[in-house]
């Protein structure tokens, strides 16, 4: 019976994954790419643990320690999953660092990995019990997981409650916690060598199994493509222009090329575009454009674009030809990079959402 539910497990894992990345929102990418990640990671792992319930690892030689390295990659999927879901800041390649472990322990695996199947199988038979150092791999392994969990924990904790997605992104939570314990206890008992009526292979199978179908429910409960904004941003950054004020003629001059650029190119409807980025279109230096606009356009780089992306997407709103265009597209057309992003810009600058705005507009007409 466990067999069976072990596979329906990988069958899930599998299914949740195609069903993430397909989900086409631009906002979900970075989140359904991640949580499928870690998805296929527990399935490899349950799949290990299903070849050792089975006792099937000598007859599969190339499974010995396949999986050995995976744990290390589950605590950052987690957290960077769940940093993904709850803010709308973007993920960067410091990101990447988080995956230093992983990357490391694989390497060190690399010649193990690269033996012959004969090798490996010679390897089975010699096995006499945990070697210290697989031991202490392992504490290693839970240590870094059990850190990455408080982590997520202090990442949730940082928003309220008052959203099914977050109430249920902390009940899922839970059960990561409930599932780590079991690893846990699944490794003592191997390390121990304890009879109990469930082998280590069952007890870390079992763990994953849970979060997978807890995964699952949540996945039904909630729409995969809406993540609202629930993390406050981070405050903007104080440039220093002392000593380096620009003098009127050129400030006169900067903002009238600017004005220009910003009317006839619009290269504010680029949602990834950066303030070094436009200073290249204008023919100034970041340093330049960032005084600027902080000095003379009512508002820091972001509030500048986004005064620019409001009035973009009020005027789409209001233009009949576009009445069978959805909000959200209409969003990423003006710049927009996330639903979450747009109602909350949106609002802060017209009193209103967008669907308020359209019916607004739609009844004026």
């Amino acid at each position: 019976m466990l067999s069976w539910l072990f596979l329906l497990a990988i069958g899930q894992a599998f299914l949740m994954t195609l069903t993430l990345l397909s989900v086409r929102q631009p906002e979900m990418r970075t989140a359904n790419r991640l949580l499928s990640a870690l998805l296929l990671v527990f399935a490899a792992i349950i799949g290990h643990n299903w070849l050792g319930l089975n006792h099937l690892y000598r007859q599969y030689p190339h499974s010995a320690l396949a999986i050995v390295t995976l744990g290390l990659a589950v605590g950052p999927l987690q957290y960077l999953y769940l940093h993904a879901m709850l803010s709308d800041q973007k993920l960067g390649r410091r990101a990447l660092l988080h995956f230093a472990p992983f990357a490391v322990a694989t390497l060190a695996m690399t010649p193990f990995y690269l033996q012959s199947a004969e090798q490996k199988l010679a390897w089975l038979n010699r096995w006499d019990g945990w070697p210290w150092y697989m031991t202490v791999a392992g504490l290693a392994k839970l240590a870094i997981l059990l850190a990455y969990i408080r982590a997520t924990y202090l990442l949730v904790g940082r928003v309220p409650a008052d959203s099914d997605l977050v109430r249920d992104l902390r009940r899922l939570m839970g059960m990561w916690l409930v599932s780590a314990v079991l690893s846990i206890v699944a490794l003592a008992m191997a390390v121990l060598d304890v009879e109990q009526p469930l082998s280590a292979d069952a007890m870390d199978g079992i763990s994953l199994m849970l979060f997978v179908f807890a995964t699952a429910f949540t996945a039904m409960r909630l729409p995969l493509g809406y993540r609202p904004r629930t993390l406050p941003p981070p405050p903007p950054p104080k440039p220093r222009y002392a000593g380096s004020q620009l003098s009127d003629s050129d400030r006169e001059a900067f903002l009238a090329r600017l004005n220009a650029c910003m009317a006839q190119e619009q290269p504010y409807r680029n949602g990834e575009l950066k303030l070094e980025d436009l200073a290249t279109q204008v023919a100034m230096t970041p340093h330049e454009l960032s005084q600027l606009i902080n000095e003379h356009c009512g508002g820091n780089f972001a509030d500048y674009l986004n005064r620019h992306r409001v009035e973009a997407l009020k005027l789409a709103l209001h233009d009949p030809s576009q009445a069978g265009s959805s909000i959200l597209d209409l969003a990423l057309l003006a710049g927009f990079n996330s639903k979450s992003a747009m109602n909350r810009v949106f609002k802060k600058h017209t009193g209103m959402t967008p669907g308020e705005f359209r019916d607004r507009a739609e009844t004026s007409a």
